[in-house]
């Protein structure tokens, strides 16, 4: 039961509203209002400011939130325990990673995960590097799969691969003849820019500055698919990592062209783990999953 209560607790907390965590924890609003009015009372303090647009925590909520991380996150690690006791790995697994990665590979990874360990459940949030980052950071994910980008000093980056940002063109496109291409001359063409893959476009724009060429933006999205689609149909020029386009690529609908004369030629992709912090067995057993995937998809992608 108070594992219960700090869990809806931390819920409200990071969403700033009743009601948003309400249908996240797919608990009704007035219960879940009463749940948190009775720990507060118990508490003897206001944990949240009631203002017009949210809650928002006190210096109360925000001590209360610090302890119910600490707390839940111990109870997971102590009913995967318990599931090992029986043989099994139970729990939760929660993943941070990049949207091309929803694309093929964490699909199939949790396909093959859940036939070997069916009482395991999923949690998978996905965003640019910044916010994969912040969520392992802030205690709600367990981990994230992202880039080698300027990771914190709490974290590490572990079964990391060789993921190269690539000049993304359609078959028939100028520039997919090439061996290799600049960013200033992929900017004669129409640009395909994902929106929310900072700090990559905002590296992207900058270098492009500096060579006194902007391009076009012809589509910007926060829509892979969308994107992918203009880049078949030859509309522009898009930059990706292979891992979310790995089937066009293999089936030559898609080249990647690789980029020179710039540090995202380099990028890694790996396993954003907390140095410090406790995981389950379940989490473990995931992230070695992962990194032996990841370490076959090297050999693999085009």
């Amino acid at each position: 039961m108070h594992a219960a209560i700090l869990r809806y607790f931390a819920t409200v907390a990071r969403s700033g509203s009743i009601r948003k965590a309400s249908e996240e924890l797919h608990v009704a609003t007035s219960a879940l209002s009463r749940q948190i009015q009775k720990l507060e009372d118990e508490l003897g303090a206001p944990l949240f400011e009631r203002l017009p647009k949210g809650l928002r925590l006190t210096r109360a909520g925000e001590i209360v939130l610090a302890h119910a991380d600490r707390t839940l996150q111990e109870f997971d690690v102590l009913t995967g325990e318990l599931g090992a006791l029986k043989g099994m790995k139970t729990g939760q697994v929660r993943i941070a990673c990049l949207d091309s990665l929803l694309v093929h590979f964490l699909p199939a990874e949790i396909r093959r995960f859940h036939r070997a360990h069916p009482g395991v459940n999923f949690r998978v949030q996905t965003g640019a590097h910044g916010r994969v980052t912040s969520l392992v950071a802030d205690g709600e994910a367990d981990f994230a799969i992202t880039f080698n980008i300027s990771p914190p000093d709490d974290m590490q980056l572990i079964h990391d691969i060789s993921m190269p940002l690539k000049a993304m063109v359609a078959k028939d496109h100028p520039l997919a003849r090439s061996p290799a291409v600049t960013l200033s001359e992929c900017a004669q063409y129409n640009l395909l820019l994902q929106l929310d893959t900072e700090p990559i476009r905002s590296l992207i724009e900058v270098e492009l500055s500096v060579l006194h060429r902007s391009g076009r933006n012809f589509v910007t999205s926060n829509h892979i698919m969308l994107l992918r689609q203009l880049v078949k149909d030859g509309l522009g020029v898009a930059f990706y990592t292979p891992i979310g386009l790995v089937e066009e690529l293999s089936s030559g609908e898609i080249v990647g062209v690789p980029l020179k004369g710039t540090r995202l030629g380099a990028l890694r992709l790996g396993i954003l783990v907390p140095k410090r912090r406790q995981m389950t067995r379940a989490s473990h057993a995931m992230i070695e999953q992962i990194g032996a995937a990841l370490a076959q998809l090297e050999k693999s992608v085009p």
